[in-house]
């Protein structure tokens, strides 16, 4: 049995060492780990430090050629030759027995996607917040409708067969944000989630790194608007509770960006729909 693990950087070589670390650490017997490290066109001292690097197969995308996280993604599935395949980013590591509990979960459930809980590292200034979260009991089994309208899992936390995502297709590169809800959307059609309830994955949450994705708004709005355009006749056929919750994980994220990203317009706009569409009306069923 392989396993294949995907690893995208770009500038973050000091981070990636501990991502190849811990994907090498792996206590998985068979084959083993292929660690596959996609430097998206850096420009410090990555592609000197790994490009020979015995450890890992290092694929360089030059500038001319970047197209994004979910490009890099798709370069690396190209040179994947695990049986199932892992993905992560570099700034987060997983724990060394991950791909162990989780191979363990999918013998159990085969043909399914496995997923796990995961530790956040917070980190703004001097000061450093840990929080774990254990997905509820209800992301499991059957997701095929409620994918849709919430925010399941991360990239980092994901295992399945190559042989789902041949079925459904890669990782779409027209997308920046909500990469992963995308995808499983796509995966949830034609398998179940099961997920380790333990913390597997430790994420990296620099608050005030202004290079990260995740800290900007970019094209956001049009991404999500591109999900929904997409999926169009499985948002359709939301009831209307589906519908508010959807709505609800819209604008809990679109808060957050803004907030991060310093729009403080866009910040209170978000803020006074959440209040609006989440906060409000849970508080209200919570009465009955």
């Amino acid at each position: 049995m392989k396993f294949s693990a995907v690893i995208t950087t770009k500038n973050r070589h000091k981070l990636l060492e501990n991502a190849i670390r811990s994907v090498l650490s792996q206590t998985v017997s068979g084959d083993g780990v292929e660690c596959i490290v996609v430097d998206d066109a850096s420009v410090d001292e990555t592609q000197s430090i790994y490009e020979n690097d015995p450890r890992i197969v290092y694929v360089r995308i030059d500038e001319k050629d970047s197209h994004g996280g979910n490009y890099a993604r798709n370069q690396g599935l190209a040179r994947a030759t695990g049986e199932f395949v892992t993905f992560l980013d570099d700034d987060d590591e997983w724990t060394s027995d991950k791909l162990e509990k989780q191979f363990a979960l999918y013998e159990k459930h085969p043909g399914s996607v496995i997923f796990c809980g995961r530790t956040f590292k917070k980190v703004s200034g001097e000061n450093v917040q840990v929080l774990t979260v254990i997905p509820p009991k209800k992301f499991s089994g059957d997701l095929s409708r409620l994918i849709r309208t919430t925010y399941v899992t991360s990239t980092s936390c994901l295992f399945f067969p190559r042989k789902l995502l041949e079925q459904v297709g890669n990782f779409d590169e027209r997308l920046t944000f909500w990469q992963e809800y995308e995808l499983c959307i796509r995966l949830a059609q034609v398998a179940e989630f099961y997920f380790v309830p333990e913390a597997l994955v430790v994420c990296l949450d620099e608050v005030n790194a202004k290079t990260r994705v995740s800290n900007k708004v970019l094209n956001w709005k049009e991404n999500t608007s591109y999900i929904r355009d997409k999926h169009k006749s499985l948002y359709d056929d939301l009831t209307f509770m589906e519908n508010w919750a959807y709505h609800a994980t819209l604008m809990k994220d679109a808060f957050r960006r803004y907030q991060r990203a310093g729009k403080k317009f866009q910040t209170l706009y978000y803020g006074f729909l959440r209040l609006v569409v989440e906060y409000i009306p849970t508080r209200i069923l919570h009465l009955f």
